[in-house]
């Protein structure tokens, strides 16, 4: 039963979140300023549906209640002009996903009050960004589509490293099989995503901070700038081919299940599972590489892998 008491704590999280997501946003520019709040918020849901067992039901209820007190009807796409490259919605969201952990520790149900606030914060915000110009239909599907990113993302990420593990490795390959051959996966899809469209220059340092990032996030030991690392020998992962012919695979079908089409955003799940596996066998002693090395193998396979032509695998 909520009380009064309760209440006004998690009136009181809520302000104290949009004040801390405040100070975290320094976009100067507005629609800049409103894309990265929406997609914070997106996190913050993120978070809190992966504790059910089925986070899609959850996630479509949220959706609909959310539509149904703001009075509003998400519009039919995203403005392409609106919606952020892959690796910039992973760095937003996964922002919400740790404002949102540490938040619930502070509350008495946990991620059960963080997934009131966010849909609070939420219902607050895209009026007052409507009044300033910013369409409310427009920013509610920007919000869905950046959950629905997001939750796609951990889901890849947690498929990609069982994958690795409990096939890859335990069919006898060694981790840094497993590393080189993911990662290559990563650059492959990587260069097929430039070929579709114009990229920013600094997409590779975009693509590569993904991977240092996750690796970061969970322990990985070390220097965070892995541009400074020399790729390993080319020589030395002649094979890389034949290990990207096993799990490019698996891969393309966990996409085609889930329906997720969009290349850059198919590279960046990718880069985040090699990460987070830079993780795994670095700080839980799966494979027991050093991290230098770890991080290295991750760079090498990037760069061989979007060099490699899927038809001339050997």
């Amino acid at each position: 039963m909520t009380t009064p008491e309760s209440q006004e704590r998690l009136k009181e999280e809520a302000k104290s979140l949009r004040a801390r997501i405040e100070t975290l946003i320094k976009d100067t520019d507005p629609k800049a300023r409103v894309i990265r709040h929406i997609a914070v918020y997106a996190g913050m849901i993120t978070e809190t549906l992966l504790e059910y067992e089925e986070p899609d039901v959850v996630m479509e209820q949220a959706f609909y209640r959310i539509s149904d007190l703001l009075k509003v009807e998400p519009a039919e796409m995203v403005d392409q002009d609106s919606m952020p490259h892959a690796w910039t919605v992973d760095h937003d969201t996964e922002l919400g996903r740790q404002l949102a952990r540490g938040a619930a520790k502070r509350l008495p149900k946990g991620l059960d009050d963080i997934h009131e606030i966010a849909i609070a914060l939420v219902i607050n915000d895209i009026p007052l960004w409507d009044k300033d110009g910013f369409a409310a239909d427009v920013h509610l599907r920007l919000l869905i589509e950046m959950v629905i990113v997001s939750l796609t993302f951990e889901m890849a990420t947690q498929d990609f490293c069982d994958l690795l593990i409990e096939e890859f490795i335990a069919d006898g390959h060694s981790a840094s099989e497993a590393i080189l051959g993911l990662s290559g996966v990563a650059g492959e899809l990587l260069a097929a995503a430039k070929k579709e469209g114009a990229l920013p220059e600094d997409t590779d340092l975009q693509f590569t901070n993904v991977m240092v990032r996750e690796s970061l996030r969970h322990g990985t030991p070390g220097p965070k700038n892995w541009t400074s690392l020399a790729a390993a020998n080319d020589a030395e992962h002649k094979d890389i081919g034949k290990f990207m012919k096993i799990l490019k695979p698996e891969v393309d079908e966990f996409f085609t299940l889930i329906g997720l089409d969009d290349v850059l955003c198919r590279a960046v799940a990718v880069a985040k599972a090699v990460g987070r596996m830079v993780a795994v066998i670095t700080v839980e002693d799966v494979g027991q590489i050093h991290p230098s090395i770890a991080k290295s193998l991750a760079k090498t396979g990037m760069i061989l892998g979007s060099k490699t032509d899927a038809e001339t695998r050997h």
